[in-house]
């Protein structure tokens, strides 16, 4: 099973190029025209410049119609700066954990489209796959004006050629160290996603709604497991951000960090 991650850029679905003064499908739809996947993640970023969700959904709408068995899903996120290296690597790195999580990996062969998205986006995309810390292949397409005759329309990136240049020097360390810090990230919040569950089993949490209530069954500690596994979940879904997971569970910031405090989940401070 083929699996395509993708942002959904400016040219998205369509855009009028400037070399023939003509509307084309943008590159996603460009890319799945001559190489079609069997699932689609379209991650997309509320911008104030750029309508991203309505590209998205047109992305999505055209797809129905034209590619109806494949399947597609949005992924928003929320991007201060589409710009800044750091800021991008955490947040794709996050989502793309989430969707590794939620397809598995067992049978599935993920790509990654290099084409849409700023140039940051598309280095963020290799650094990820060089690194190991998404297992995925890379994928870019040439727009059909700019095609060599008899050239293929995409082609997959392969830089692990024995002639590519390796650099070699004392920022080398350093950005090993960000992919162990990155990758301990992503095991500390499966664990604390873990522990949430297993708290809540403990407690007996299915038993009082689809079965009879268990013989040692204590409400207090069923509700305060059921409480810290929707804490840990909100802070997830927030990437870390107090703020954003007080307004998902309907409290006030103060109030969220702490009773999470008293709870033992500690927001991730953006760093």
């Amino acid at each position: 099973m083929d699996v395509l991650l993708t942002w959904v850029g400016s040219r998205d679905p369509l855009w009028v190029n400037p070399r023939t003064g003509e509307r084309e499908p943008g590159p996603i739809l460009s890319l799945l025209k001559v190489r079609p996947f069997d699932a689609v993640y379209l991650l997309l970023n509320f911008s104030r410049v750029e309508d991203f969700p309505r590209r998205a959904t047109a992305v999505l709408r055209a797809c129905e119609l034209h590619f109806p068995s494949m399947k597609m899903k949005q992924k928003p996120v929320e991007l201060i700066s589409v710009t800044d290296y750091r800021e991008i690597f955490r947040v794709t790195n996050h989502v793309c954990q989430k969707i590794l999580e939620e397809e598995g990996r067992e049978g599935r062969e993920y790509w990654v489209y290099l084409s849409p998205g700023t140039p940051q986006m598309q280095t963020v995309w290799v650094l990820l796959v060089q690194s190991g810390l998404l297992p995925a292949r890379m994928i870019q397409t040439t727009p059909p004006d700019l095609l060599a005759p008899g050239a293929p329309p995409w082609r997959q990136v392969d830089l692990s050629l024995p002639d590519f240049p390796q650099v070699v020097n004392a920022g080398e360390t350093p950005r090993l160290v960000g992919v162990l810090q990155a990758q301990n990230e992503n095991l500390q919040a499966a664990n604390r996603r873990l522990e949430a569950d297993l708290g809540s089993l403990r407690a007996g949490a299915m038993a009082p709604m689809d079965q009879e209530i268990p013989a040692g069954f204590r409400l207090r500690d069923y509700l305060l497991a059921q409480e810290r596994a929707l804490y840990v979940r909100a802070l997830e879904q927030s990437h870390g951000n107090a703020a954003d997971a007080a307004r998902l569970l309907g409290v006030e910031p103060a109030a969220l960090r702490a009773r999470a405090a008293t709870l033992g989940v500690r927001p991730r401070r953006r760093r």
